[in-house]
């Protein structure tokens, strides 16, 4: 699970049938992680000092993956916008525009999971600070549901100042239909509470009339963000389907729609996440993570297997896949202008003083051949008056 692999599926392969000879006891949490068989009346004392080293190592592979959790989750805790900037060039933090949220904007077709994986999110960080929080997103199980009608924007953790992701409405089987709504948010911004009317749907006819949530009241004013980077979400199921049922009309328009030049930010395609992957095999999501990568032509490490699942290796992908986000939307962020114009005007010094030195160079040459000329002369003025 996670970028690229697709390999991790934890769903429970055995579960201990008796406890082992250890004084301590396994986590439940780690059970999946190591099987114990049933003791063999004849190879007790071997078997259990076998069973002693499973328990170990799953204990040790657990706190392992515990610490790798809890790092992950304090770096988006701790995530201000610019703490990702690499530097190049020399630049700093400082000399870029820095955007007041990290804005991240969900893409992907109908019945993809958007609004789930919302909620998949924001239960990694519910987990610690409140377990009982309902799930913020609705999710419709209904197929004739026209789902989300209204851009919705949701702050990652919970009230968070930092990060922010939308969840948008499904994208139409129409690609032109699509780009127009998706070029639009991407060079104007999006903002919470717009309304989408881009869906080739009766029922999304009926919301012409209704207007925006932000603009119901003059006074609930909401603010428009640029968006930073795109996480394109895609059902591994319905992937799947179409590959057997070869109906590549369905994966043109994906292909169509991830290849939208204003989906990119800068030269970084959009992320890619596979949802409902816990209704697959481990070889079925290798095999639909694969044909992506080929149909869209991106590495498989830029693809993030996360299913429906609820446990730490899903957790993992979760926040490795929003590093990702921020890391790469930081790499394009604008170069403030008064940097450029240093950066421009130490190149002009420097080229102008390698020039003065080159010809501070010259007349040092001049004033030594002139010098010369000169003791030449001299020297004959005095061989002819002898």
């Amino acid at each position: 699970m996670g970028g690229g692999g697709g390999d991790g599926d934890l769903t429970p392969i055995s579960i201990p049938s008796s406890p082992s000879c250890s004084s301590e006891v396994l986590p439940p949490e780690f059970a999946e992680y190591v099987a114990v068989p049933p003791a063999s009346d004849g190879e007790e004392s071997d078997e259990c000092c076998a069973y002693d080293h499973a328990e170990e190592d799953a204990l040790h592979f657990g706190r392992q993956l515990q610490d790798h959790l809890r790092q992950a989750k304090e770096f988006i805790r701790r995530y201000k916008p610019g703490d990702c900037i690499e530097g190049a060039g020399g630049a700093k933090a400082g000399d870029y525009i820095l955007p007041e949220i990290t804005t991240l904007l969900l893409v992907g077709p109908r019945g993809a999971g958007k609004s789930t994986l919302v909620n998949r999110i924001t239960r990694v960080f519910d987990k610690d600070d409140d377990p009982f929080a309902p799930d913020r997103a609705q999710v419709s199980g209904n197929s004739k549901s026209n789902g989300t009608a209204f851009v919705r924007e949701y702050p990652v953790p919970r009230h968070s100042t930092a990060i922010c992701i939308y969840d948008t409405q499904s994208l139409s089987n129409n690609p032109q239909r699509n780009f127009k709504t998706l070029q639009k948010w991407m060079a104007k911004g999006i903002c919470h509470g717009e309304i989408v009317t881009g869906r080739d749907t009766e029922e999304g006819n009926k919301t012409k009339g209704i207007k925006p949530l932000g603009n119901q009241f003059s006074f609930l004013h909401c603010k428009t963000r640029k968006v930073n980077f795109v996480i394109f979400v895609v059902d591994g199921v319905s992937i799947l389907e179409a590959i057997e049922s070869n109906r590549r009309d369905y994966i043109e328009v994906l292909h169509e729609t991830f290849k939208h030049p204003f989906l990119s930010i800068g030269d970084d395609k959009p992320v890619v996440v596979v949802t409902h992957g816990d209704r697959l095999s481990i070889l079925q999501r290798a095999h639909v993570q694969n044909e992506l990568a080929d149909v869209l032509g991106i590495p498989v490490q830029q693809i993030f297997d996360i299913p429906g699942a609820d446990d730490y290796q899903t957790d993992l992908a979760i926040l490795d896949m929003l590093r990702y986000s921020i890391q790469h939307a930081e790499q394009n962020l604008p170069i403030k202008l008064n940097y450029l114009l240093e950066v421009h005007w130490r190149e002009t010094f420097k080229n102008a003083a390698e020039r003065l030195m080159a010809l501070d160079a010259i007349i040092e040459a001049t004033i030594i051949f002139l010098c010369i000329v000169i003791l030449l002369l001299r020297f004959s003025d005095k061989l002819l008056q002898s």
